[in-house]
């Protein structure tokens, strides 16, 4: 399904807001009433739009700390080692958004990767010899589904979501077999979240889980240290690949878990051994971005706050994938005139409309909303507001 855009009919370009917008008050400020969105008089346009897409979620693509750790290192080094870390490319700062990286998760390892996707198919061929079968959530990211298919394993799959389909699938491996259960976290695409907790309940002795974290990073978790926290989970069998160019705003991947699984990492996945190292400005910059998510517990807590406002405002329909527990909407309208309408209110209402096609989605495309901590109570109830709108009209 294809969407036209919305007629433009003024030549001034919009200001966008959302990714330089300073982060308001968790209130709203006295003496500055909401108001509703005003129709436009034709031949005019909506002067400032307000961006809910991407994977912004804690609103730090402009921090000035992250930007001047990225600078500093910039400026007082070489770009980057031009090396794999297996071979001459190591240096002092890649290990210290490790030890960042780990310390902030609790845990005791963790292998830097160029980029989030590489730590996906780092995991899964840093575990080739270790385990027996890959057993793949039908919904995980295809990063999971590539490297599943990449470590070269028996590959089974069981329904999103479904713990007894787990155990179902699980049941059928022989008694020998050392599983390597695989999911997303935060199901970067719809919202929503995998039941860690069942999967690990699921999950034998000889098996592990591994869980690709990119959307609950940051978004997810008491203190936004993604789907384990949120679940509480603390196992030696627990593996997780992240980036950091969601929540974090950043760049670059790791995969975090025990320090013997690590080493498997670091010795026999192909994407860590034969990958350049990325640029030691984005080393520095994750170590930055670590730290100030530890110490932004406000930011995460705001971010919750507001995902689960805009969940008990919206509509309840089928077009709407929502939980409140992410900050990822999806909405499938029905058909592309459903689709244009929704569309037409959002623009109206001072939204940049987040139409997307993506591997995973539907080929012909839907809305992917994403909040982010810099939005307001304000513009969350009226983007809602217009959403009941758009579909009903």
């Amino acid at each position: 399904m294809k969407i036209p855009k919305p007629q433009r009919t003024a030549r001034r370009r919009p200001r966008v807001t959302g990714l330089r917008t300073p982060l308001p008050p968790l209130q709203d400020r006295p003496g500055r009433p909401e108001q509703p969105a005003q129709p436009q008089a034709s031949g005019t346009e909506q002067s400032e739009q307000i961006v809910i897409s991407g994977c912004d979620y804690l609103g730090l693509s402009d921090d000035a700390v992250i930007r001047e750790a990225w600078l500093n290192a910039s400026a007082s080094g070489p770009l980057q080692t031009g090396a794999s870390r297996a071979t001459t490319g190591d240096h002092p700062l890649y290990r210290r958004a490790e030890k960042a990286i780990a310390d902030f998760l609790n845990e005791p390892a963790a292998v830097l990767t160029a980029t989030g996707y590489l730590a996906s198919l780092a995991v899964a061929q840093g575990l080739r010899d270790q385990a027996t079968h890959v057993v793949v959530d039908a919904s995980a990211h295809n990063c999971v589904q590539d490297g599943a298919r990449l470590s070269g394993l028996p590959i089974l799959s069981f329904a999103s979501g479904d713990a007894r389909a787990l155990r179902s699938v699980l049941r059928e491996l022989p008694p020998s077999a050392r599983p390597l259960v695989a999911t997303d976290g935060v199901y970067g695409i719809r919202g929503g979240m995998a039941p860690l907790n069942e999967y690990l309940l699921a999950l034998p002795a000889s098996g592990w889980l591994w869980v690709d974290d990119a959307h609950g990073l940051g978004s997810v978790g008491p203190t936004g240290r993604g789907s384990p926290e949120f679940f509480g989970l603390r196992d030696s069998r627990l593996i997780r690949s992240v980036t950091f160019s969601k929540a974090l705003a950043v760049a670059g991947g790791a995969v975090i878990g025990d320090a013997s699984l690590m080493e498997h990492v670091r010795t026999r996945a192909g994407a860590y051994l034969g990958s350049s190292a990325p640029p030691l400005a984005i080393a520095a910059a994750i170590t930055a971005a670590v730290v100030r998510v530890h110490r932004l517990p406000g930011r995460v807590r705001r971010l919750q706050e507001l995902a689960r406002r805009f969940s008990n405002a919206l509509p309840s329909r089928p077009e709407i994938l929502n939980d409140p527990r992410t900050p990822v909407t999806a909405i499938h309208p029905r058909d592309a005139a459903q689709a244009q309408r929704l569309t037409e209110a959002l623009t109206q209402a001072g939204f940049v409309p987040p139409w997307i096609c993506y591997p995973g989605g539907p080929g012909g495309g839907f809305f992917r909303i994403a909040l982010k901590a810099t939005h307001s109570r304000s513009q969350i109830d009226r983007l809602a507001r217009t959403i009941r709108t758009g579909l009903n009209a």
